[in-house]
């Protein structure tokens, strides 16, 4: 019942720990910049953006009061340490309600983006689910451009769910497209936010699940293998854990070094998929 509880999936696998059995989350923040290189089409720009984009936003969270389900609210937010707001809404709700907005979007991607940020700026997370959703179905027309603007969005962040979504959602994306990136993520690495740090290793997850950029992860993960803050140990956990799949032996051996300094839970996340007689644990 609860993997499928409100949150719309994420093109990553299950997140670990409480989050994984939570189900899957995508509900980025967003902040309002100006978006270089992508023009209002012609249907747009008969009707300011902002005005267009609010009637597109009353409508959504209209759909999403009348599916609205209080009981399973209690239930959803076991699995926060943070304050969530939350409707309850199960994950195909979240997915009939984000079919039903697209095509309002009309594949403008700068409406997509307004539209999106006032979602996620209610702070409810179903709302930036749809939002996050929308966007999904765009990122054939995302440019590198964009991380700067995803940046912008991850001091919003205030939970898991959102900076997962965000972060593995969308800000991969721009990686992708733009392998120089990483180096803004490990600068994010040093950052005092919780959630921007976990953010630095959940971008490279899907990447590093294809067996992508393995060096590239081992840099990331080095800067936060002695992190004190649990959100960012399961956040780094996971992405070693997604690079052993294709790199078992490489990750097994970074996991040794850093046995005798990293956290338990790093250790144990990062080592899920690894043979069990090669699982990298504290020693007693």
């Amino acid at each position: 019942m609860l993997s499928r509880l409100a949150g719309l999936p994420s093109p990553t696998s299950l997140h670990p720990g409480d989050e994984r059995r939570a189900g899957r989350w995508t509900s980025p923040s967003f902040s309002r910049r100006a978006q270089k290189g992508h023009k209002p089409s012609v249907i747009t720009s008969q009707r300011s953006l902002g005005d267009l984009s609010s009637a597109i936003v009353a409508e959504i969270r209209n759909e999403i009061r009348k599916r609205a389900r209080p009981e399973n609210v209690a239930r959803i937010k076991r699995f926060f340490k943070e304050e969530v707001e939350i409707r309850g809404l199960m994950s195909a709700q979240i997915k009939e309600v984000v079919k039903l907005a697209h095509p309002k979007v009309r594949g403008d991607l700068s409406l997509a983006l307004e539209v999106a940020e006032d979602l996620v700026e209610s702070g409810v997370l179903e709302e930036a689910s749809v939002g996050i959703g929308l966007l999904q179905r765009m990122t054939r027309r995302f440019t590198p451009d964009l991380f700067d603007v995803f940046d912008g969005w991850v001091d919003q962040l205030t939970n898991w769910a959102s900076t997962d979504g965000l972060a593995a959602g969308l800000i991969s994306e721009t990686v992708r497209l733009d392998l120089g990136r990483v180096e803004r993520l490990l600068l994010w690495t040093a950052s005092g936010n919780r959630w921007r740090r976990r953010a630095a290793a959940v971008s490279l997850v899907p990447l590093a699940r294809r067996g992508e950029m393995l060096d590239e992860v081992f840099r990331i993960a080095e800067r936060l293998m002695i992190d004190g803050d649990e959100m960012v140990q399961k956040g780094v956990g996971w992405l070693l854990k997604e690079a052993s799949r294709r790199h078992p032996d490489e990750v097994r051996e970074f996991l040794l070094r850093w046995r005798d300094r990293a956290p338990a839970l790093v250790l144990r996340y990062a080592s899920e998929k690894l043979p069990k007689g090669k699982r990298v644990l504290k020693t007693k």
